[in-house]
């Protein structure tokens, strides 16, 4: 004979406690989150794929007094448009290749006391001609062609 009262609980679905289901997607979440990242992360880069595609049909004219120019109007001075970048060297000389580092497609900037191309995201360097000096980058820059025209105080930019 029993002497005290039982309580007997109604059967539950256990899922876990809160914190467990907490970890538990936020487990999933990172183990995701790495996977996407290993699979997609390094499409931007050289060593992924090693056929460099030229930028097609570049041909433009640039006007060396329009305001937007007049930094190539001093050595050392360079312009960004149309996906070229077009520099004043040393020497006087203007050259122009693709504005993107191949390795990491980041912006490049002219370093006139070095007469260099210089990414600044992962420090690749690329001489006037867009050779690569220093990697990681492993695949030249595009070049193009550049006519001067002293009287008209123009530049032509073609391929």
């Amino acid at each position: 004979m029993k002497t005290g009262m039982e309580t007997t609980l109604p059967p539950t679905e256990h899922h876990g406690s809160p914190r467990h289901t907490f970890f538990r997607s936020t487990g999933i979440g990172l183990v995701t989150l790495l996977l996407m990242h290993l699979a997609f992360g390094c499409s931007g880069q050289s060593g992924s794929d090693t056929t460099l595609v030229p930028v097609q049909g570049i041909n433009f004219t640039l006007n060396l007094t329009d305001k937007a120019n007049e930094n190539l109007t001093v050595k050392g001075g360079y312009v960004i448009t149309n996906n070229v970048i077009i520099a004043q060297t040393k020497s006087g000389n203007f050259v122009a290749v693709s504005v993107n580092c191949t390795y990491d497609k980041t912006r490049l900037v002219f370093k006139a006391t070095e007469n260099q191309f210089y990414c600044p995201a992962d420090l690749s360097r690329f001489d006037t001609t867009g050779k690569v000096i220093s990697g990681p980058a492993t695949l030249p820059l595009t070049a193009y062609k550049i006519e001067p025209n002293a009287a008209a105080g123009t530049l032509v930019v073609h391929n």
